[in-house]
């Protein structure tokens, strides 16, 4: 009995060192996600023909309970422990992208998963999160041995995981790593020219892209012109988001959202303006904007570089995500197929999103010696 007493002891120690506001933010994020995917739930059912009307509500909901699970289980780890796990995760499902890419099946033009029937995984989801705390241990090294190729590993890295997404083709997941990728190269103190060049490099990409890639050409010539059926989703979804006011059309009202594909998934946001109106939304974007604001403001004054970079890029991975996926609802950027993380319908993405959060938990857990100095919420 004093033995589990002890243990018991530990870990709600433990559990009170973790920052109390993410987990506030953490707790409205797997609330709302259950929330907006019973809004969305009925119209996706009856367009599919699944008699269950919140039959993906219900899943949702079980996905949220399995991400609690994964988040509470990787705050729960060190730092060290957090790279160990980083670093089998990436060496596991850093080649199962290229292998989804050659067997998993075709879905809307892409190989991004594999179908085990009663669930589907996509691997990069749970690679994200992984492959950013691996640079962060790599460029982390580098700062502290500067003969140490911690930049060219993180580098390679990221070469090998866009070639693995390029081939599937996730373009969107590519663009998503490269953008966590620069911050922390230029946190760990790249030179300039460096920066240059892979901003020249960039541009070369996108253009070739848009090139070779018939799927991305459309999509982009579909936002620069809207009129045309390519442009199906995006131009609903701004008809949802109008049509829901200031207010909303209330829980259960929504009309638009009947005749908007992936209304679960991609386009959830849009179908949360509807039902609830711009009031929600400016409450949901606040809250990836609390996300960011205390994540990086901890991660600034955490005195480790690698604890401060792997926090740093996991909170930006999240929110640039959400970002993405807000931006492509509101017709700011061509459509990707982006998930809202902890809102969108989807297991990986759901796993992949409490992953990344509950690293950023571990990392900015108030320990002995963890900041350069006490700020506010500090303790």
């Amino acid at each position: 009995m004093n033995a589990v007493a002890e243990r018991f002891g530990a870990a709600l120690e433990r559990v009170r060192s973790y920052d109390r506001p993410l987990l506030v933010i953490a707790g409205f994020l797997f609330a709302l996600g259950i929330l907006f995917s019973m809004a969305a739930s009925p119209a996706a059912t009856a367009r599919i023909r699944i008699e269950e009307a919140f039959y993906f509500a219900g899943r949702q909901a079980a996905y949220a309970a399995l991400g609690v699970v994964v988040m509470l289980g990787a705050a729960a780890l060190d730092p060290r422990q957090v790279r160990r796990a980083a670093t089998i995760l990436v060496a596991i499902f850093l080649p199962l992208c290229g292998l989804a890419a050659l067997f998993g099946p075709e879905v809307k033009g892409a190989q991004r998963w594999f179908d085990f029937g009663v669930f589907s995984l996509q691997p990069s989801e749970i690679l994200k999160p992984a492959l950013i705390v691996v640079w962060a241990w790599m460029l982390g090294e580098s700062m502290k041995q500067r003969q140490f190729p911690g930049r060219l590993v993180s580098i390679g890295l990221f070469a090998l995981a866009a070639a693995a997404l390029l081939a599937q083709p996730d373009i969107g997941q590519t663009a998503l790593l490269a953008l966590c990728l620069a911050p922390l190269l230029i946190l760990s103190g790249i030179a300039f020219r460096w920066v240059l060049g892979a901003g020249i490099i960039a541009g070369v990409s996108a253009w070739a892209i848009y090139s070779f890639y018939p799927h991305a050409r459309e999509r982009v010539d579909s936002w620069l012109n809207p009129e045309g059926d390519a442009a199906y989703q995006v131009n609903r979804a701004l008809e949802a988001i109008a049509a829901g006011g200031v207010f909303g059309r209330g829980p259960g009202e929504g009309v638009v959202k009947r005749s908007l594909p992936d209304a679960h998934a991609d386009f959830v946001f849009a179908v949360a303006s509807e039902e609830f109106g711009l009031l929600a939304s400016l409450g949901l974007i606040a809250l990836f904007g609390a996300l960011a604001f205390r994540g990086l403001s901890r991660a600034s004054r955490l005195n480790e570089p690698f604890e401060q970079l792997a926090a740093a890029g996991l909170v930006t991975l999240l929110v640039l995500q959400a970002s993405i996926h807000i931006a492509v609802n509101l017709s700011l950027l061509p459509a990707k197929g982006m998930t809202l993380p902890f809102i969108s319908f989807g297991g990986s993405s759901m796993i992949g999103s409490a992953l990344a959060l509950g690293f950023c938990l571990s990392l900015l857990r108030n320990r002995p010696g963890a900041y350069l100095f006490a700020g506010r919420g500090t303790r």
